[in-house]
């Protein structure tokens, strides 16, 4: 359905364009054969996808077309009416304000007649040959005659046979030659949120039988959240002009754009790392973010064009769909340009460096977005002592040449690490880098919460996007002492808990305070895109186990006159692999006490109960400590009575170390001389009920769990 609807779009926006190239358009001619009635209609250039997550979204041109009317007298004042678009269902506009105050100025966009387009033939220097020139919302708010005001001209050019023609064209003054304005600014709010108004529009009617005159508007974004707009619902607009005589609308309602599907995110299958192995520049698991529809990822500005790449700063050249040569923006200030297909993969709209507001030294221009489409992904419960990395590109797809070309390889750069995100300038951002891929988010001193941000720099306009991002750990386990025996590089984490976690979500969002409403209590210089978090989730991202072996002492009893001997030996340190663990040993008894018949045995008192591991008092005398079996040595406990007096079982040991064995003897205590003797299964590491245990999946055999 998505890419129906693309295409959709785009064969309405080839056919206004080529139906503009079949008719003149923008002129009227001075003495030609009048038609009697002016009229006009609106239609959508395009009807885009919406994304459900943004407050910021663009919404299809609109296109105001009308004919005929009666010839007017040269050198008077050309009829002016106001239009007001509104959405509907009432959904807030969000467009850019260009002033202190809402309601107030915004970069929506009217332009008359496509100015700079260059579409057509006709009269040099006006319709679509005149340059661009705009009458603010401050000037459009005033009686006529004014500072925009508009009077019948007429001016020398050639019909579509290429003869010579007289046309009435918009000037300045009654008997003047220089073009009258022909982009008006839009109020934001004077009519309600879902309002935006053009005030004092000049309507010079076509007059000529086969000439048009266009009313484009554009810039419009919406808030297309689901708190407004449900997915799959179309975003309808409304035109309404007083005086309705000057421009007469036979269709006024009409379709700009229709919410698609939300982008999706996840988190790969976390690693398991050991808390007493170290790691370095680890993959820990990868980010993805899925596109909902194919024009989701969207470009800060449409790649490709000379002006555009010119304007980089130097060392930063590679970038070409993140810069914008302000001073001529050849590459997207055409009225309704498709810009090489890319036009729907952009944040930016109509660029019109004509209007434009400066605040604390930053200057924002109409229609151009601070960056194009950022990811991001906020990381919690970083634990000190762990060092959290991040590629600084796109992991799954080869960068392409140049990075932010036309290429439609989807790729993406890290342009931010915990910094404000909702801080924009107007200007291109300067993507982070490192001579390995990878970043740090967080200093090893340092735990809590980090992020880190993607913006996309290159995307495909006709397929889904993928992209993934790889996330990466180091730390060093720190060395034994009398203090902490186990050697745990990591404090103050819950080992075994899949932890830290990762939200992701676009950029920048409410969370970073810089948007709590739609319209954005400071909304010059709100940044645009921006989004709200669609649907939270949080991932996992590893898991840390502490190193343990587990034993299975399959029979064990100390009752009817029998006792058992239990060892534990912690080879830990030997001539292949030296670790030196040193840690305690917990008993589970699994069983009954003969006597009173009772089941389930308590964890053995005296025994560390290792629920977030900590030294305490080991269950095995081991060789210079009571507490813990040192590498190199074997613990033992002589009598099980001595620990479960009057049981009979089977027993699990937990040891807080690698590479631990165990072995038991049954005895009667010489009164018939019976002896028997076995080793203990080593168990497979995990965290079921019983801390370091989970069931055996069959998989892999004992012996090829030791070692």
């Amino acid at each position: 359905m998505a890419d129906f609807r693309r295409w959709f779009t785009v064969l309405a926006v080839l056919a206004l364009m080529a139906g503009a190239a079949s008719a003149q358009v923008g002129v009227a001619q001075a003495g030609g054969s009048a038609n009697s009635l002016l009229a006009c209609v609106a239609n959508a250039a395009g009807t885009p996808e919406l994304r459900p997550e943004s407050y910021t979204e663009l919404v299809g041109d609109i296109v105001i077309s009308c004919t005929g009317g009666p010839d007017l007298t040269p050198g008077t004042l050309v009829p002016t009416t106001n239009i007001v678009v509104y959405m509907q269902p009432s959904t807030p506009i969000t467009s850019r304000l260009l002033g202190t105050a809402y309601p107030g100025p915004s970069d929506a966009l009217l332009i008359i007649d496509d100015a700079g387009s260059n579409l057509t033939s006709g009269v040099p220097g006006f319709g679509p040959l005149a340059p661009q020139t705009p009458c603010t919302s401050a000037n459009q708010q005033v009686t006529q005659p004014g500072p925009c005001a508009a009077y019948v001209g007429v001016a020398a050019g050639t019909n579509s046979t290429g003869g010579a023609a007289n046309y009435q064209v918009s000037v300045t003054a009654a008997a003047g030659s220089t073009p009258a304005a022909n982009v008006y600014q839009g109020r934001l709010g004077d009519f309600g949120a879902n309002s935006v108004a053009f005030y004092n529009v000049p309507v010079l009617p076509p007059a000529t039988t086969g000439v048009s005159r266009t009313f484009r508007i554009t810039n419009i974004r919406i808030a297309s959240v689901s708190t407004f707009l449900a997915i799959n619902a179309t975003q309808g607009a409304y035109i309404s002009t007083s005086p309705s005589q000057v421009l007469p609308l036979s269709q006024s309602t009409l379709s700009v754009g229709i919410v698609g599907n939300p982008t999706t995110s996840s988190i790969g299958t976390p690693t398991v790392f050991q808390q007493c192995v170290p790691a370095t520049n680890a993959l820990a698991s990868t980010i993805t973010f899925t596109e909902g529809f194919a024009t989701a990822f969207k470009t800060r500005v449409v790649p490709g064009g000379a002006s555009n790449t010119s304007s980089n700063t130097a060392g930063n050249t590679l970038y070409a769909a993140e810069a914008q040569n302000l001073a001529t923006p050849s590459n997207q200030n055409i009225p309704g340009g498709l810009y090489g297909g890319f036009a729907a993969n952009s944040e930016s709209g109509f660029i019109y460096p004509g209007l434009s507001a400066t605040v604390s030294g930053a200057t924002y221009y109409a229609g151009l977005a601070d960056f194009g489409t950022r990811l991001k992904a906020v990381f919690t419960n970083i634990p000190t002592g762990l060092t959290l990395y991040v590629s600084t590109t796109s992991i799954n797809n080869t960068a392409p040449t140049p990075i932010g070309g036309t290429s439609t390889v989807s790729f993406a750069v890290l342009v931010d690490v915990n910094g404000s995100d909702y801080v924009s300038d107007g200007s291109a951002f300067t993507p982070i880098t490192s001579a390995n891929n990878l970043y740090a988010v967080n200093a090893p001193s340092n735990g809590g919460e980090e992020f880190a941000e993607w913006e996309v720099t290159n995307s495909n306009p006709s397929a889904i996007d993928i992209l993934q991002f790889g996330i990466y750990v180091s730390y060093t386990p720190a060395s034994a002492t009398s203090a902490n025996p186990y050697g745990t590089p990591i404090t103050g984490l819950p080992l075994g808990a899949p932890v830290p976690s990762a939200a992701l979500s676009f950029a920048p969002e409410p969370s970073d305070n810089d948007c709590t409403t739609v319209t954005c209590p400071t909304a010059l210089v709100a940044p645009i895109p921006r989004f709200i978090v669609y649907k939270p989730s949080i991932w996992p991202i590893l898991t840390i186990n502490l190193c343990q072996t587990t034993l299975l002492y399959p029979f064990v009893t100390a009752a009817s006159g029998f006792d058992t001997g239990i060892a534990v030996a912690n080879t830990s340190m030997d001539p292949w692999k030296t670790v030196n663990q040193t840690g305690s040993c917990t008993l589970y008894g699994y069983g009954v006490t003969a006597a009173t018949n009772v089941a389930a045995q308590p964890v053995v008192p005296g025994c560390d109960s290792i629920a977030n591991p900590l030294p305490g008092t080991n269950c095995f005398g081991g060789p210079g400590s009571a507490n813990v079996i040192p590498a190199g040595q074997v613990g033992t406990i002589d009598a099980a009575s001595s620990q479960l007096a009057g049981f009979q079982g089977y027993v699990i040991a937990v040891c807080n170390f690698q590479y631990a064995h165990g072995y038991a003897a049954v005895t009667d205590l010489g009164v018939r001389n019976l002896w028997s003797s076995y080793l203990a299964l080593e168990l497979e590491k995990g965290t079921g009920g019983v801390p370091g245990y989970s069931p055996r999946s069959g998989a892999q055999s004992i012996e090829s769990l030791m070692h």
